[in-house]
């Protein structure tokens, strides 16, 4: 088995059973709810934070950790000689701090770190996180395995459906203009990521309309990318995602789907009840 010690942040969705059982290092990031700011994962579990914002999340905001626990987490791997190295994956840079913080902390480590740039976050990260920890056993070596992580952010996808337009305008993810225009309008937003950055991928005026677009660019991507594994991350909707797992189920019996919570740092910003879907290109 290699000696690697893994590191990742929250926005990677992994969960206290797996890093606790795959010995995986992750750092939380931080909701702020009423000014009061919870830690994901350690102050609040994710279905505490959702409910919450549920409640009181008009104008939830987030925040990284701060760089003294990334030094920490570097000083303590580099005094452990159980690791040989060190293997990072962080959430797009495009979005948060978290990647140049980890860059910058683990300088003076004398052993090899490698700090990775997921360029997206939530299922798609977690598939990089998890694919570090596979390399453990695996007869590759850790510069192929960097380079197998990095080579799947250009085919790692992440499409939501965002909940709250006004919670985005307040997390100044859209702005105020917009968010009232398609408010008005009743119109529907899918964002997807694109180079590292959150995008508006379609405009669309009904529910029925959304459905549709998106089903038809998942059987696109199961078929032209031989996507076999989905991911259905929800922000505290359990109705909404039986809903969505249904349909796919009916029109893609042959996919693995996978149902957990979208990271709440993500959630925060597109509102309580949002959907997504994440995947990683096959092809």
């Amino acid at each position: 088995m290699k000696k690697i010690a893994v590191v990742t942040d929250s926005s990677s969705g992994i969960d206290k059973s797996y890093m606790e059982t795959h010995d995986v290092r992750v750092l939380p990031m931080s909701v702020i709810i009423d000014g009061v700011a919870y830690r994901d994962g350690v102050d609040a579990t994710t279905e505490e934070i959702y409910s919450m914002l549920k409640e009181s999340g008009e104008g939830a905001k987030t925040s990284q950790p701060p760089i003294g626990e990334f030094m920490e987490v570097y000083e303590a791997l580099e005094a452990d000689d159980n690791y040989e190295a060190v293997i990072a994956v962080h959430a797009s840079s495009e979005l948060t701090g978290t990647y140049q913080s980890s860059l910058s902390a683990s300088e003076g480590m004398t052993k090899p770190v490698y700090v990775i740039d997921s360029r997206i976050g939530s299922y798609p990260m977690k598939q990089m996180v998890e694919r570090a920890v596979e390399a453990r056993n695996s007869d590759r070596s850790i510069d192929e395995v960097v380079q197998d992580i990095r080579s799947m952010r250009e085919r790692a996808q992440l499409y939501l459906l965002p909940q709250s337009f006004n919670q985005m305008r307040k997390s100044g993810r859209i702005s105020a203009s917009r968010s009232m225009l398609a408010s008005v309008l009743n119109i529907h937003l899918k964002l997807k990521f694109d180079d590292g950055k959150v995008v508006i991928g379609e405009k669309l005026r009904t529910k029925k309309k959304v459905v549709n677009a998106v089903m038809a660019q998942l059987e696109e991507h199961v078929k032209e990318d031989a996507v076999k594994t989905l991911a259905i991350v929800h922000a505290g909707n359990a109705d909404l995602t039986e809903e969505w797992k249904a349909r796919i189920e009916e029109k893609m019996p042959q996919l693995n789907l996978v149902v957990e919570p979208l990271v709440t740092v993500a959630g925060v910003h597109t509102g309580h009840g949002t959907i997504g879907f994440g995947f990683t290109k096959n092809q």
